[in-house]
This record gives C-alpha cells, structure tokens and sequence, in this order.
C-alpha cells in the first residue's frame, strides 16, 4: 500500500461512517462526539487534517469555519502539534482567535458555529480578508502535511 493509499484507507473508513444527517445544526453534537469520542487518535487525526487541507485548499479557512468544521478547530491545531505540523497549527490558532474574538468556551463557539450566528463570519463578513491573508500564509507553508500525516500513521 502506497503511503498515500494509507491516509486515504483511513479518512474513508472514517467517513463511512458519518451519518449525513450529522451535518444539520440540531445534530452538530452527535457529529462532534463521534469524531472526539469513538474515533481513535489516528482516526480522528487523519480525519480532522485531511478536512481541514481539503476546506483549505477548496475555498480557504473561511469556507473551513463556515461549513461547520471550524468547530474542530481546537483539536485539529492538537492533532496538527502531534504530526509536527506546528507552522499550520500556528496559522489555524490564528484564524480561530479571529473568528472566535469573543473567546467564548467551546459548546457556546461549536454552538454559535453550527447556528451560523457568529456575525463576523455570517453576516457581516469581516473576516473574509484576514481570514484570506492565513490562507496565503497556509499554502506558503514549506510543511508538507501529507507527508507528516503518513509519518504520523506508520508510527
């Protein structure tokens, strides 16, 4: 199996078994314990990094955030220290300080997240340029997260 295949067999095993249904806001908490709680650390690692690459790479930090996974944010900037990956950690921790300004703890931030009523990001649309200027500095990166990710996996 190439190295590449191994992330790919573990971020589908992984959403082979998310209920699409999860997605909705009334159920945001059914899909947040799923992912902390009954993934195992690899699992939940691969899941969270390969999301936040894609989200990144698709539409930036601000497509990240407003599609709900932003909500992950915290754990993801874990998961990012725990592959060596501290330059993007850092860059994450930036863009969550930005849309999470009221510093609120994380059921009322996943909570305010999921019910798109964070104004910043939904209604006014303050951060899309900051938020913007973190995606330049991702992508600039000379960390290459796949590589860290499979190094993290064969362990």
């Amino acid at each position: 199996m190439s190295k590449l295949n191994l992330i790919e067999k573990t971020y589908s095993s992984v959403v082979k078994r998310i209920n699409e249904e999860w997605f909705l806001n009334s159920e945001f908490e059914i899909w947040y314990n799923f992912v902390i709680n009954d993934l195992t650390d690899k699992e939940r690692t691969t899941y969270l990094i390969v999301v936040l690459h894609e989200q990144v790479i698709n539409g930036g930090l601000h497509q990240y955030f407003v599609n709900g996974y932003g909500q992950f944010a915290p754990n993801t900037i874990g998961c990012l220290k725990n592959i060596g990956a501290t330059e993007k950690a850092k860059i994450l921790r930036s863009a969550f300080g930005l849309v999470n300004d009221n510093e609120l703890g994380d059921y009322k931030f996943r909570k305010s997240l999921t019910n798109q009523s964070i104004r910043s990001l939904f209604v006014e649309d303050d951060l899309y340029e900051p938020l913007g200027k973190l995606d330049n500095e991702f992508y600039n990166s000379e960390e290459e997260i796949e590589h860290l990710l499979v190094n993290y996996l064969i362990k």
